[in-house]
Formats: C-alpha cells, structure tokens, sequence
C-alpha cells in the first residue's frame, strides 16, 4: 500500500524549480513515493495504492489503466493546514478550465477553493466546468499514441472532433481568439498545454502551481 506523486514530464520540463519544490515538501511532510514518467510504472499501481497527480494526462491514464485510487495534488493541499500560501488581496484572476479534466468536478473544486484561500478573484469563463473544451494547442495536433492506448475514453471515446491537425498559425490565431475575451491579464491555469496556449495567444498564463510558489513574471 503506497501513496505515490507523480510530477509530470511535461511540468517539470516546463518549471523545473516549482516541480523539485513540491516534490521534495510532499516527501518530507507527507512521506509520499516521488516516482518518474507515469507510463512505464503505473501498470505497477494495486488497488490498495493512492496515485497523486498534478496532470490531467497522468491521472487519466492512471484512472483507466489501474485499479489505484487518484487524487489530485490540488486536493492534498488544499486539505494540508500547514502548507502556506500567499496572499492576493482580492486581484482578479481569470481561471482556465481544462478539457483534460471536464468531468472532475474534484479538482475544479480544489482548484478553486485553493485560489479563494489565496484570496484570489476568480473570473469565470462562460466555458467552464464541464463545459470547458480547452487545452491550449494539444487538441489541434495528433493525439499521442500512447494516450489513446492508456487512456481510450478520455481521449478516443470522448474526444470526437478533436486532435484534429492545424498549422501552427492557425494554432497561434486560434489562441489568439480564446483570448481575446478574457479580460485580466493574469489567466491561471491547471494544465501545461493550457498554459502554453494562453501565452500563445497574448495573455499571462500561469500554472497554478507556479502561482501558489510564486515562480512566475510579476
């Protein structure tokens, strides 16, 4: 029985300072497993073992292809009274669902209850929840092999219309026109292809995680 994080390729690649950081406190606080890449290893997951996410992707591969239980890592937090976050003094925030996790009203509410906590002013978008089809530029590229493979519901089953390929500028106009609408400057995201997409298309994308750390432009 093991409780495990995973950190995400993509995450780290993307804010390696944020990644090591919370890794090293859910190590050193919580005594949770930090382990790599969740594609080789999560076929090792049992039904007795808790499997961590930060990425959608991770957990939805995690969730179909094992018997673990998934959490997110917003929920750890969220739930952890000793863990400090900063404070916003009520700035408005725009929050950018992602189609990744559409139908997991645990993390939108993590997410969530998190940025209150931080007293952000959380924007909504008219696409939110479960109505989200967002996830920056990733659904107009081919979908990864191994996604589909691990994880054929989310991203087969559920996914009609989408993965289509675009050219890169129509990927960059495309995100140009979501932005276009949001209306602060800071969008605060919970996935890395939605917070590529966002500062593709001119606004201030921030990881959620990088928010919370403070590793992001001022």
């Amino acid at each position: 029985m093991s409780t495990i994080y995973y950190p995400s390729c993509k995450f780290t690649a993307m804010s390696p300072e944020s990644s090591e950081k919370i890794s090293d406190y859910l190590s050193r606080e919580h005594g949770i497993t930090i382990e790599g890449c969740c594609r080789p290893s999560h076929p090792h997951l049992t039904a007795q073992d808790t499997a961590i996410t930060i990425c959608n992707t991770c957990a939805a591969i995690c969730s179909e292809d094992s018997p673990a239980k998934i959490i997110s890592l917003w929920e750890i937090l969220d739930q952890d009274p000793n863990f400090k976050l900063p404070d916003f003094h009520q700035e408005a925030m725009t929050l950018q669902d992602c189609w990744r996790s559409y139908d997991r009203p645990d993390v939108q509410a993590h997410v969530r209850s998190l940025l209150r906590k931080m007293n952000v002013n959380i924007v909504e978008l008219p696409e939110n929840h479960e109505k989200t089809r967002f996830c920056g530029t990733s659904l107009y590229s081919p979908l990864p092999e191994a996604n589909g493979k691990f994880a054929p519901r989310r991203f087969i089953e559920n996914a009609e219309g989408l993965f289509i390929p675009h050219t890169e500028e129509e990927k960059k106009e495309l995100m140009r026109q979501h932005c276009a609408s949001i209306t602060t400057d800071k969008v605060i995201c919970y996935c890395v292809p939605c917070t590529k997409g966002i500062q593709l298309g001119g606004k201030q994308g921030i990881h959620l995680l990088d928010l919370i750390l403070g590793n992001y432009e001022h």
